[in-house]
Protein backbone atom coordinates (compact mmCIF):
# COMPACT_ATOMS: atom_id res chain seq x y z
CA UNK A 1 0.00 0.00 0.00
CA UNK A 2 1.56 3.37 -0.92
CA UNK A 3 1.32 5.86 1.70
CA UNK A 4 -0.48 9.14 1.16
CA UNK A 5 2.12 12.08 0.74
CA UNK A 6 1.07 15.94 0.39
CA UNK A 7 1.31 17.60 -3.35
CA UNK A 8 5.22 19.04 -3.67
CA UNK A 9 4.41 22.72 -5.11
CA UNK A 10 5.26 23.77 -8.00
CA UNK A 11 8.42 25.93 -8.23
CA UNK A 12 7.61 29.44 -9.72
CA UNK A 13 9.68 29.99 -12.80
CA UNK A 14 13.34 31.43 -12.79
CA UNK A 15 13.21 35.28 -12.38
CA UNK A 16 15.32 36.58 -15.55
CA UNK A 17 17.21 38.66 -13.02
CA UNK A 18 19.19 35.96 -11.88
CA UNK A 19 20.25 34.78 -15.26
CA UNK A 20 21.98 37.02 -18.40
CA UNK A 21 20.07 40.23 -17.82
CA UNK A 22 16.71 41.48 -15.12
CA UNK A 23 13.27 42.82 -16.45
CA UNK A 24 13.60 46.89 -17.55
CA UNK A 25 13.42 48.65 -14.14
CA UNK A 26 10.20 50.12 -15.19
CA UNK A 27 6.90 49.46 -17.15
CA UNK A 28 6.45 53.34 -18.08
CA UNK A 29 6.38 52.20 -21.40
CA UNK A 30 6.53 49.00 -23.60
CA UNK A 31 8.84 50.65 -26.04
CA UNK A 32 12.39 49.17 -24.95
CA UNK A 33 10.29 45.81 -23.83
CA UNK A 34 12.01 42.94 -25.47
CA UNK A 35 10.04 39.20 -26.35
CA UNK A 36 12.03 37.23 -23.21
CA UNK A 37 10.83 40.41 -20.77
CA UNK A 38 7.06 39.73 -21.83
CA UNK A 39 7.38 35.76 -21.58
CA UNK A 40 9.11 36.01 -17.94
CA UNK A 41 6.02 37.60 -17.04
CA UNK A 42 3.62 35.32 -18.62
CA UNK A 43 5.86 32.71 -17.73
CA UNK A 44 5.19 33.90 -13.58
CA UNK A 45 1.52 34.45 -14.87
CA UNK A 46 0.82 31.10 -15.82
CA UNK A 47 2.55 29.60 -12.84
CA UNK A 48 -0.10 31.57 -10.71
CA UNK A 49 -2.69 30.05 -12.52
CA UNK A 50 -1.67 26.88 -11.54
CA UNK A 51 -0.93 27.60 -8.19
CA UNK A 52 -3.50 28.06 -4.94
CA UNK A 53 -3.71 30.84 -3.32
CA UNK A 54 -1.20 30.28 -0.31
CA UNK A 55 1.55 29.40 -3.11
CA UNK A 56 1.18 32.66 -4.92
CA UNK A 57 1.36 34.37 -1.55
CA UNK A 58 4.46 33.92 -1.02
CA UNK A 59 5.35 35.86 -4.47
CA UNK A 60 6.38 39.30 -2.93
CA UNK A 61 5.77 39.17 0.77
CA UNK A 62 5.84 42.30 2.78
CA UNK A 63 5.90 44.52 -0.75
CA UNK A 64 4.33 47.62 -0.38
CA UNK A 65 2.51 49.10 -3.82
CA UNK A 66 2.12 52.67 -4.26
CA UNK A 67 -1.39 53.81 -6.59
CA UNK A 68 -1.03 57.17 -7.84
CA UNK A 69 -4.60 57.53 -9.56
CA UNK A 70 -5.04 61.20 -10.94
CA UNK A 71 -7.58 59.87 -13.43
CA UNK A 72 -10.84 57.62 -12.51
CA UNK A 73 -10.48 53.76 -13.01
CA UNK A 74 -12.37 50.38 -12.23
CA UNK A 75 -10.69 47.04 -13.61
CA UNK A 76 -6.99 48.45 -13.42
CA UNK A 77 -6.68 50.35 -9.84
CA UNK A 78 -8.77 47.69 -8.31
CA UNK A 79 -6.90 44.60 -10.11
CA UNK A 80 -3.27 46.25 -9.05
CA UNK A 81 -4.61 46.62 -5.58
CA UNK A 82 -6.15 43.26 -6.02
CA UNK A 83 -2.71 41.99 -7.43
CA UNK A 84 -0.24 43.14 -4.70
CA UNK A 85 -2.01 41.31 -1.84
CA UNK A 86 -2.26 39.03 -4.08
CA UNK A 87 1.38 37.80 -3.92
CA UNK A 88 1.36 38.73 -0.38
CA UNK A 89 2.38 42.76 -0.33
CA UNK A 90 -0.67 45.49 -0.29
CA UNK A 91 -1.12 48.83 -1.39
CA UNK A 92 -1.48 52.37 -0.54
CA UNK A 93 -2.39 55.47 -2.29
CA UNK A 94 -5.13 57.55 -3.75
CA UNK A 95 -7.93 57.48 -6.34
CA UNK A 96 -9.20 60.92 -6.67
CA UNK A 97 -6.34 63.27 -6.89
CA UNK A 98 -8.24 66.28 -5.25
CA UNK A 99 -7.81 64.50 -1.48
CA UNK A 100 -4.06 65.09 -1.84
CA UNK A 101 -1.80 68.04 -1.90
CA UNK A 102 -1.22 67.64 -5.59
CA UNK A 103 -4.53 68.18 -6.30
CA UNK A 104 -5.73 70.93 -4.08
CA UNK A 105 -4.61 74.54 -3.70
CA UNK A 106 -0.49 73.47 -3.25
CA UNK A 107 -1.08 72.23 -6.95
CA UNK A 108 2.22 70.11 -5.58
CA UNK A 109 4.34 68.67 -8.61
CA UNK A 110 3.86 65.13 -10.33
CA UNK A 111 8.30 64.67 -9.82
CA UNK A 112 7.70 65.17 -6.17
CA UNK A 113 4.48 63.00 -5.38
CA UNK A 114 6.55 60.83 -7.04
CA UNK A 115 9.45 61.31 -5.01
CA UNK A 116 7.55 61.27 -1.83
CA UNK A 117 5.16 58.56 -2.03
CA UNK A 118 8.11 56.49 -3.75
CA UNK A 119 10.09 56.81 -0.34
CA UNK A 120 7.29 54.56 0.90
CA UNK A 121 6.85 51.86 -1.12
CA UNK A 122 8.94 49.43 -3.14
CA UNK A 123 6.77 50.13 -6.48
CA UNK A 124 4.49 52.92 -7.82
CA UNK A 125 1.21 52.51 -10.84
CA UNK A 126 0.45 55.82 -12.11
CA UNK A 127 -2.65 56.32 -13.73
CA UNK A 128 -2.87 60.63 -15.28
CA UNK A 129 -4.05 62.89 -17.56
CA UNK A 130 -1.09 63.70 -19.25
CA UNK A 131 0.76 61.88 -21.96
CA UNK A 132 4.13 62.30 -20.62
CA UNK A 133 3.72 61.64 -17.35
CA UNK A 134 5.09 58.20 -17.10
CA UNK A 135 7.73 58.69 -17.94
CA UNK A 136 8.23 61.97 -16.19
CA UNK A 137 7.73 60.03 -12.91
CA UNK A 138 10.22 57.56 -14.21
CA UNK A 139 13.40 59.74 -14.57
CA UNK A 140 12.62 61.03 -10.87
CA UNK A 141 11.69 57.64 -9.47
CA UNK A 142 13.79 55.60 -6.63
CA UNK A 143 11.50 52.66 -7.25
CA UNK A 144 9.88 50.92 -10.22
CA UNK A 145 7.20 52.88 -12.29
CA UNK A 146 3.86 51.24 -13.77
CA UNK A 147 2.20 53.07 -16.31
CA UNK A 148 -1.71 52.29 -15.84
CA UNK A 149 -2.82 54.47 -18.64
CA UNK A 150 -0.95 58.07 -19.03
CA UNK A 151 -2.92 60.62 -21.20
CA UNK A 152 -2.97 59.21 -24.82
CA UNK A 153 0.42 57.67 -24.79
CA UNK A 154 0.38 54.33 -23.40
CA UNK A 155 -1.07 52.08 -21.42
CA UNK A 156 1.54 49.09 -20.89
CA UNK A 157 -0.51 46.39 -18.69
CA UNK A 158 -3.45 46.13 -20.86
CA UNK A 159 -1.70 45.48 -23.84
CA UNK A 160 0.38 42.39 -21.87
CA UNK A 161 -2.97 41.53 -20.67
CA UNK A 162 -4.70 41.09 -24.35
CA UNK A 163 -1.42 39.90 -25.27
CA UNK A 164 -1.03 36.83 -23.20
CA UNK A 165 -4.79 36.23 -23.44
CA UNK A 166 -4.74 35.97 -27.07
CA UNK A 167 -1.37 33.78 -27.58
CA UNK A 168 -3.29 31.45 -24.97
CA UNK A 169 -5.68 31.04 -27.53
CA UNK A 170 -3.39 30.79 -31.06
CA UNK A 171 -1.08 29.38 -29.73
CA UNK A 172 1.82 32.04 -30.83
CA UNK A 173 1.78 35.76 -32.06
CA UNK A 174 4.26 35.71 -34.71
CA UNK A 175 2.42 36.25 -37.99
CA UNK A 176 -0.64 36.85 -36.39
CA UNK A 177 -2.84 39.66 -38.25
CA UNK A 178 -5.00 41.42 -35.06
CA UNK A 179 -8.14 43.33 -35.93
CA UNK A 180 -8.02 46.66 -33.87
CA UNK A 181 -11.49 48.02 -32.98
CA UNK A 182 -11.70 51.32 -31.45
CA UNK A 183 -9.83 54.83 -32.67
CA UNK A 184 -6.55 54.24 -32.86
CA UNK A 185 -5.02 57.50 -30.96
CA UNK A 186 -6.08 55.80 -28.06
CA UNK A 187 -3.00 54.80 -25.61
CA UNK A 188 -4.01 50.78 -25.68
CA UNK A 189 -3.18 50.95 -29.67
CA UNK A 190 0.60 52.36 -29.07
CA UNK A 191 1.21 49.83 -26.31
CA UNK A 192 -0.65 47.05 -28.25
CA UNK A 193 1.63 48.04 -31.46
CA UNK A 194 5.22 47.93 -29.73
CA UNK A 195 4.32 44.20 -28.01
CA UNK A 196 2.83 42.82 -31.68
CA UNK A 197 6.49 43.98 -32.95
CA UNK A 198 8.01 42.23 -30.18
CA UNK A 199 6.56 39.26 -31.44
CA UNK A 200 6.82 39.58 -35.17
CA UNK A 201 3.30 39.90 -36.20
CA UNK A 202 2.05 40.14 -39.56
CA UNK A 203 0.16 43.39 -39.33
CA UNK A 204 -2.90 45.22 -37.74
CA UNK A 205 -5.98 46.38 -39.35
CA UNK A 206 -7.93 49.16 -37.38
CA UNK A 207 -12.03 48.95 -37.39
CA UNK A 208 -12.25 52.72 -36.43
CA UNK A 209 -15.08 55.20 -35.95
CA UNK A 210 -16.19 58.11 -38.87
CA UNK A 211 -13.76 60.39 -39.37
CA UNK A 212 -11.12 59.05 -37.03
CA UNK A 213 -7.11 58.50 -38.59
CA UNK A 214 -4.29 56.31 -37.80
CA UNK A 215 -1.78 58.95 -36.05
CA UNK A 216 1.75 59.63 -37.89
CA UNK A 217 3.62 58.00 -35.21
CA UNK A 218 1.51 55.00 -35.01
CA UNK A 219 1.84 54.41 -38.64
CA UNK A 220 5.72 54.90 -38.49
CA UNK A 221 5.93 52.38 -35.45
CA UNK A 222 4.23 49.86 -37.33
CA UNK A 223 6.16 50.46 -40.76
CA UNK A 224 9.29 50.46 -38.12
CA UNK A 225 7.97 46.93 -37.17
CA UNK A 226 7.77 45.31 -40.80
CA UNK A 227 4.56 45.22 -40.22
CA UNK A 228 1.68 46.02 -42.16
CA UNK A 229 -1.73 47.88 -41.50
CA UNK A 230 -5.05 48.61 -43.48
CA UNK A 231 -8.49 49.46 -42.13
CA UNK A 232 -11.74 47.79 -42.46
CA UNK A 233 -15.50 49.22 -43.01
CA UNK A 234 -17.36 46.87 -41.19
CA UNK A 235 -17.00 43.97 -38.49
CA UNK A 236 -17.79 41.56 -40.73
CA UNK A 237 -15.11 42.99 -43.09
CA UNK A 238 -12.25 43.04 -40.19
CA UNK A 239 -13.23 39.34 -38.94
CA UNK A 240 -12.52 38.07 -42.63
CA UNK A 241 -9.02 39.83 -42.38
CA UNK A 242 -8.12 38.91 -39.35
CA UNK A 243 -6.67 36.24 -36.58
CA UNK A 244 -7.75 37.84 -33.39
CA UNK A 245 -9.56 41.45 -32.59
CA UNK A 246 -8.84 43.93 -29.54
CA UNK A 247 -11.09 45.96 -28.86
CA UNK A 248 -11.59 49.32 -26.89
CA UNK A 249 -14.96 51.17 -26.09
CA UNK A 250 -16.16 52.52 -29.58
CA UNK A 251 -16.93 55.36 -28.43
CA UNK A 252 -13.75 56.48 -26.92
CA UNK A 253 -13.64 59.10 -23.76
CA UNK A 254 -11.21 62.02 -23.63
CA UNK A 255 -7.90 60.51 -21.47
CA UNK A 256 -6.75 64.05 -21.09
CA UNK A 257 -9.99 64.77 -18.86
CA UNK A 258 -9.54 63.58 -15.32
CA UNK A 259 -13.49 63.64 -13.90
CA UNK A 260 -16.15 61.83 -15.72
CA UNK A 261 -17.59 64.19 -18.12
CA UNK A 262 -21.75 64.85 -18.32
CA UNK A 263 -22.10 63.88 -21.84
CA UNK A 264 -24.20 60.72 -22.85
CA UNK A 265 -24.20 59.07 -25.53
CA UNK A 266 -26.55 60.66 -28.14
CA UNK A 267 -26.77 58.17 -30.76
CA UNK A 268 -27.06 54.49 -31.23
CA UNK A 269 -24.17 52.23 -32.35
CA UNK A 270 -23.83 51.87 -36.15
CA UNK A 271 -24.52 48.22 -37.10
CA UNK A 272 -21.72 47.95 -39.25
CA UNK A 273 -19.47 48.27 -35.87
CA UNK A 274 -20.92 45.88 -33.46
CA UNK A 275 -19.90 42.85 -33.03
CA UNK A 276 -23.22 40.96 -32.30
CA UNK A 277 -23.86 37.00 -31.31
CA UNK A 278 -25.47 36.53 -35.10
CA UNK A 279 -22.09 38.12 -36.40
CA UNK A 280 -19.72 36.19 -34.42
CA UNK A 281 -21.18 33.04 -34.98
CA UNK A 282 -21.60 33.36 -38.96
CA UNK A 283 -18.20 34.68 -38.91
CA UNK A 284 -15.90 34.56 -36.57
CA UNK A 285 -16.37 31.93 -34.70
CA UNK A 286 -12.46 31.03 -34.85
CA UNK A 287 -11.74 34.53 -33.61
CA UNK A 288 -10.88 34.85 -30.71
CA UNK A 289 -12.11 38.39 -29.11
CA UNK A 290 -10.67 40.84 -26.13
CA UNK A 291 -11.85 44.08 -24.68
CA UNK A 292 -10.05 46.49 -22.44
CA UNK A 293 -13.43 47.51 -20.93
CA UNK A 294 -16.09 48.95 -20.01
CA UNK A 295 -17.51 47.78 -23.15
CA UNK A 296 -20.14 49.15 -24.81
CA UNK A 297 -22.77 48.23 -27.95
CA UNK A 298 -19.41 47.07 -30.29
CA UNK A 299 -19.96 44.06 -28.10
CA UNK A 300 -23.45 43.50 -26.57
CA UNK A 301 -23.83 41.07 -23.20
CA UNK A 302 -25.68 38.61 -25.89
CA UNK A 303 -21.70 37.57 -26.61
CA UNK A 304 -20.90 36.61 -22.93
CA UNK A 305 -21.45 32.88 -23.46
CA UNK A 306 -19.39 32.38 -26.66
CA UNK A 307 -16.42 30.26 -26.78
CA UNK A 308 -14.25 32.80 -28.57
CA UNK A 309 -15.55 35.92 -26.79
CA UNK A 310 -12.99 36.08 -23.65
CA UNK A 311 -14.17 39.69 -22.04
CA UNK A 312 -14.64 38.23 -18.18
CA UNK A 313 -11.84 36.25 -19.10
CA UNK A 314 -9.72 38.69 -19.58
CA UNK A 315 -10.99 40.75 -16.34
CA UNK A 316 -10.20 37.86 -14.41
CA UNK A 317 -6.60 37.33 -15.63
CA UNK A 318 -5.98 41.03 -15.28
CA UNK A 319 -5.14 40.37 -11.82
CA UNK A 320 -2.96 37.46 -12.32
CA UNK A 321 -0.73 39.17 -15.08
CA UNK A 322 -0.29 42.30 -12.78
CA UNK A 323 0.59 39.76 -9.84
CA UNK A 324 2.78 38.18 -12.41
CA UNK A 325 4.32 41.95 -13.27
CA UNK A 326 4.50 43.00 -9.82
CA UNK A 327 6.45 39.74 -9.08
CA UNK A 328 8.48 39.84 -11.63
CA UNK A 329 9.53 44.00 -10.78
CA UNK A 330 10.20 43.05 -7.21
CA UNK A 331 12.37 39.98 -7.94
CA UNK A 332 14.57 41.80 -10.34
CA UNK A 333 15.05 45.33 -7.98
CA UNK A 334 16.00 43.16 -5.51
CA UNK A 335 18.86 41.61 -7.57
CA UNK A 336 20.22 44.43 -8.70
Amino acid sequence: MVANRLAVPEAPPRNRATERSALPLHAASLRTWQRSDYESVWARAEWMLRQPREIVAQSAPGMLLGVLFYQNSTRTRLSFEAAARRIGGAAIGFSDVATTRAGDFYRESLEDTVRVVGSYVDALVLRHTEDNAAERAAAVSQVPVISAGTGDREHPTQAMLDLWVLRSKLGQLTGVTLGYVGDPVCRHARSLIYGLSAFGAAGIVFLAPEGATVPDDVQRTIRDAGMSWGIAGSAAELLSKVDAVSMIPFELSDFHESAVRSRTRSHQLDERFVFGSALLSRTGTGVPVVHTGPRGPELPPETDDMANVHYFEGVAKGVVLRSALLAELFASRRSR
